[in-house]
């Protein structure tokens, strides 16, 4: 039985299976923000975080954004997450002569009230080096009003925003250098090196059971032909699956969703069992070794941390059905 409900007219996964299927259809939609296009990773914990946060899986993706490789929120949606809650008294925001002020009531257990006000002027906006920034240039007030705001929010209500800044505010932060210690050289190969014979550690593969008589590849993929393989050629990616005629894609976006979609299809093929389908993932990975090789690196490491995500959440429902 489907256990995805709604609230507010709006789909809510209630399982991981649901949540990935719904993440990976999400991340195929062009009215989605770029940030989460073609990425159902991204997809996936933006709408945990959204959920933890009270937020709606869609109205999620519009609010959290990352900038410079962490989540943000932008200002208007952690405003409104904090006047939604109960304990929130009211919210005041003033601006005039180049200094923003934000107030925050909040309501604690014991009865009382706390005023929390916090301010952020030009001043201190030149100081940090923000003013010659592009956005403050062409729009100075709405900039301090958000730092003001970001400031107040954060020591009013920290427990609210689960640790989220403004994406205002993210914006203003150079991109985190890379500190990685550098790799020391390695020696060259030897003449023992290259003639010995090359031993690789073997992934442990599950138990095969019986195949079916009815391939899954042959459910879904039509042109039955015997396994071929054609040379990679410069700026093509081509697609090999067992025992069937590969795919050449001049782009590796479109390589990349047509080897999401053979994942997706072995992943929810709900008449064989969750061990083979582990080992037509794995079969499927190693037929497309010397691709994913050549495919851009970000790519393959997300079709691989896919499959590897797929094997954990069979994994989970092999044990749940005993």
């Amino acid at each position: 039985m489907n256990s995805i409900v709604t609230t507010r007219q709006s789909l809510v996964p209630t399982t991981i299976t649901e949540m990935e299927l719904f993440a990976e259809k999400l991340s195929k939609s062009i009215l989605v923000p770029k940030d989460y296009q073609g990425k159902p990773a991204n997809c996936f914990v933006a709408i945990q975080w959204g959920l933890e946060c009270g937020l709606a899986p869609l109205q999620a993706l519009q609010s959290i954004a990352v900038i410079n490789g962490k989540p943000s929120m932008y200002g208007d949606a952690l405003l409104a997450m904090v006047r939604a809650d109960s304990r929130c008294l009211g919210v005041h925001e003033d601006q005039k002569d180049g200094l923003a002020v934000c107030i925050i009531k909040r309501k604690h257990s014991d009865g009382s009230v706390e005023e929390i006000k916090r301010t952020f002027s030009m001043k201190q906006a030149q100081q940090a080096g923000l003013s010659n920034r592009p956005t403050w240039k062409a729009y100075p007030e709405r900039m301090l009003q958000h730092r003001a705001r970001g400031n107040a929010i954060r020591d009013a209500f920290p427990d609210v925003i689960h640790g989220l800044i403004s994406a205002e505010e993210a914006q203003d932060y150079d991109e985190p250098k890379d500190v990685t210690p550098r790799q020391e050289a390695v020696a060259p190969p030897t003449i023992e090196t290259l003639t010995s014979p090359k031993v690789e550690e073997a992934e442990v593969l599950p138990e095969k059971e019986e195949e079916p008589t009815e391939s899954i590849f042959d459910k879904y993929l039509e042109n039955v032909v015997p396994k071929h393989r054609e040379p990679i050629v410069a700026e093509s990616f081509t697609l090999f699956v067992p025992n069937k005629q590969s795919t050449t894609y001049q782009d590796p976006r479109n390589y990349m969703d047509a080897y999401n979609d053979l994942l997706l299809a072995v992943r929810r093929a709900s008449t064989i069992t969750p061990a083979i389908r582990r080992t037509k993932m794995k079969e499927l990975e190693q037929e497309n070794a010397d691709t994913l090789k050549i495919l851009p690196e970000d790519m393959a490491k997300e079709l691989k941390e896919k499959r590897i995500a797929y094997n954990a959440s069979l994994g989970i429902e092999e044990k749940e059905n005993g």
